[in-house]
This record gives structure tokens, C-alpha cells and sequence, in this order.
């Protein structure tokens, strides 16, 4: 990622914020690997098959779409000049609502009852917890922290483990600025977790101040605060 993120003219600034907040409503509900695979298409710009690999997903999984991710998907077709809609787009059910996924979140990869939700370890492990010293903060979240807090536009890093449908795994909640291209950072985030081999890593980057679905607002509460900026 450029010290300078590039701008976006108007409309491509509302297509990508739109997919991008789609993918985070969608994120726990969805695949892990689509989740991470469509960001890494918005990300790079790769938006010709994005919104049929969303809408063929959505309809097969029985996950419905809002009215404004519906015309999102068909608007991409028609700014890449592709005739028709995405294939699914006229099956997909439409929704006004985001539930909860039934995934539960602690703050901490063992879950230990001293480890409180909502830690705040950037001054460092308190000592009372210098044992866990490795499941609060490992080399996978330092990588993440240290490649994101470099950009002016990062506001926050936090951790949470997630448990649920497809098992524990690792979950990063990312604060950026508004105006900051949101799906960048996600790129940015999964490329150094990919480095550990983590496998279709999950980075939750969101806007401050935007009204979040009910998976981030709970990976919140319980998440470690790796890094604030100062």
C-alpha cells in the first residue's frame, strides 16, 4: 500500500465502500474464504466477477442481500460496461435486518477467565498476565499491528478469537478514518497474516463512527486493544 492512497472519483468511491460494507455485513455469515477472496478482488480492483461470486453465494446459502447491496452488485455491471445482472442477482432475497451469526468471541486464544474482554495492552502485557504474554499478543498480531499503525489513516488495531460456525480462528478489527480506502487496509492486514500462515485471514476494517452489524459490534466488546493511535 502507498504512503498516498489513491482517490477514487465519486462514483467509484460509493461502488467500493458499497461492496465494502456489504462484505463486512456478510462477514460470519458467509465462508471465511469468499469473505477473504472478494476483498482481495476489491481490493485490487478485480470487480468483473465480484458481484456474481457474491450473489451465487448469497442465493445458495439462503443469505439474503439489502436493497442497496442488490443495486450495488448491478451497478458494478453496468460501470464495467457488462450487459445483464449478476447471475443470481433476480434470486437473491432481500432483507432489511442483519442478525447475529451465533459465533462467540473472547480475548484470548485460551480463553482464560483472568484474561478480561475489552484488554488493553498498548502499554504493554500487565504483569498479573505475563505467563499468557503469548496467546494476547503472538507474532501474527505484531506483524498486523506493526504494517497497519505505519498509515496515518489507521485509527485502531484489535484481536478478537472467534468460536461458532467454522470453528476458532483468529479475527482483526481494524478503525480506520472516514475517506480511507477501507478495503486496502483489509488487503494490507491479510497479506501480513498470510505470512504466518494463517489460513483466509479475517481483518475488519471498518469506518469510525459507522453503524456496525451485530458480529463486529460483539467482536468489539470482547477484543484485545492491541494499538491506539496517539
Amino acid at each position: 500500500m502507498s504512503a498516498e492512497w489513491a482517490e477514487l472519483d465519486d462514483r467509484a468511491w460509493r461502488l467500493y465502500s458499497g461492496i465494502h460494507r456489504m462484505l463486512l455485513r456478510l462477514a460470519g455469515r458467509l465462508p471465511d474464504e469468499l469473505i477473504t477472496r472478494t476483498r482481495t478482488m476489491l481490493a485490487e480492483g478485480d470487480l468483473a466477477y465480484l458481484p456474481d461470486t457474491v450473489t451465487i453465494a448469497a442465493v445458495e446459502a439462503g443469505i439474503p442481500l439489502t436493497a442497496e447491496e442488490s443495486a450495488v452488485m448491478r451497478e458494478v455491471f453496468a460501470a464495467l460496461g457488462l450487459e445483464g445482472a449478476p447471475t443470481g442477482a433476480d434470486e437473491v432475497t432481500l432483507t432489511t435486518t442483519t442478525p447475529a451469526t451465533g459465533h462467540t468471541f473472547s480475548p484470548d486464544s485460551g480463553r482464560s477467565p483472568r484474561v478480561p474482554a475489552g484488554l488493553d495492552l498498548t502499554d504493554g502485557v500487565p504483569d498479573e498476565l505475563a505467563d499468557l504474554e503469548d496467546d494476547l499478543f503472538d507474532l501474527t498480531d505484531h506483524l498486523v499491528v506493526d504494517a497497519l499503525s505505519g498509515h496515518a489513516g489507521v485509527a485502531a488495531v484489535r484481536r478478537a478469537w472467534r468460536d461458532g460456525p467454522g470453528g476458532v480462528r483468529r479475527v482483526h478489527l481494524v478503525e480506520v478514518d472516514p475517506g480511507v480506502p477501507a478495503w486496502e487496509v483489509a488487503l494490507e492486514g491479510q497479506a501480513e497474516s498470510s505470512q504466518m500462515d494463517e489460513s483466509d485471514p479475517q481483518v475488519e476494517v471498518y469506518w469510525t463512527g459507522d453503524d456496525l452489524p451485530p458480529y463486529h459490534r460483539a467482536a468489539i466488546e470482547a477484543a484485545t486493544l492491541l494499538w491506539r493511535r496517539g
